[in-house]
């Protein structure tokens, strides 16, 4: 009996050994796939994401969004050092993030990097813009975008000019999607008011520079009254530099119009009476969730190329201001 009670104690500490190791390796592989769930990366690069708020807003919606469906946004703002960005990526790369999203400013620089981030086996978006080496865009119309503002301001140029007006465009020949904006600004806004004069085009992308290059312009050109722009911060500070060369802000037969919706823009627009009178705004909130549900369909076998959310055309005193500057939390 003393022989067999024995054979059954050390039994019992053999099973309860092994349910206890049992136990450790369930709970050490739940512990591990949770951890790797949390893991799943999706690497965003984005030149200026740090101070550009309509992009913040922008990717805060796709962080939120990522942390629902179960994936880490991580967001890397090279600023405009073409370098830095392409070495950030390079690392993502060795430490294999699931997806990398990129805001490529020079789409051809990013062709090689690409290639390899995806013969690594990892997914490539291409933010606003399209490239060889990707398996999809999200972001924007460029082209569509840029002329449906510049028509805008022909309609209104027609309506309240005669046809006939002095235009400033502010582009940004330096980035592929500023050309292509800017096409299609001069496209919509010719197509519309054909006798319209276009007395000067300059980079500008900032509300320092729009302020500063309109100032000279307006000195060289002082019966331009249309000033069109690739980037809401550059028209505004065009339209602090119409006040500022002692122009009327209320002026009727002024026109200032850009794209993005930032929050000095749609302001302006929510107010009305003055001579900022449209933007093309980005409905933040659906493109950041755009990213991260784009990269989670291709990461699921599902993915079906590219995601093209369209710009909003909003007007002096249209509620839709209201709405854009709810969600950068601004109205």
């Amino acid at each position: 009996m003393t022989m067999k009670f024995s054979i059954n104690r050390r039994s019992l500490t053999r099973l309860g050994a092994a349910a206890l190791v049992t136990a450790v390796l369930s709970a050490s592989t739940l512990i591990t796939t949770t951890a790797t769930a949390a893991e799943k990366k999706i690497a965003v690069s984005f030149p200026n994401a740090s101070v550009i708020g309509a992009v913040i807003t922008s990717l805060d919606a796709a962080k939120a969004k990522g942390k629902e469906m179960g994936y880490n946004v991580i967001v890397d703002d090279p600023g405009t050092d073409l370098n830095k960005q392409i070495n950030t990526i390079k690392t993502w790369i060795g430490q294999k993030v699931e997806v990398i999203v990129v805001n490529a400013l020079q789409p051809d620089a990013f062709e090689a990097v690409a290639k390899q981030a995806r013969d690594a086996g990892i997914i490539w978006i291409t933010y606003g813009q399209k490239i060889q080496n990707q398996d999809a865009t999200v972001g924007y119309a460029q082209y569509p975008d840029g002329r449906a503002l510049g028509e805008y301001a022909g309609r209104w140029i027609t309506d309240t000019q005669g046809g006939k007006a002095n235009v400033i465009i502010l582009g940004y020949e330096k980035g592929v999607w500023g050309q292509q904006r800017g096409s299609g600004i001069k496209d919509g806004l010719l197509a519309k008011a054909p006798d319209a004069k276009i007395v000067a085009e300059q980079d500008a992308i900032s509300p320092t520079e729009g302020l500063n290059v309109t100032r000279t312009l307006l000195q060289a050109h002082p019966d331009a009254n249309v000033i069109l722009g690739v980037e809401d911060p550059a028209t505004e500070g065009s339209y602090k530099a119409w006040i500022a060369s002692g122009k009327d802000p209320k002026d009727p037969n002024g026109f200032v119009g850009g794209m993005d919706g930032t929050v000095p823009a749609l302001k302006l627009l929510k107010e009305g009476g003055n001579i900022y009178r449209a933007s093309m705004a980005i409905p933040l909130v659906e493109v950041g969730y755009a990213i991260v549900t784009t990269a989670d369909d291709f990461l699921n076998g599902k993915g079906k190329g590219d995601v093209i959310v369209p710009l909003e055309l909003v007007t002096e005193k249209s509620p839709r201001a209201d709405v854009y500057l709810k969600q950068q939390n601004a109205n």
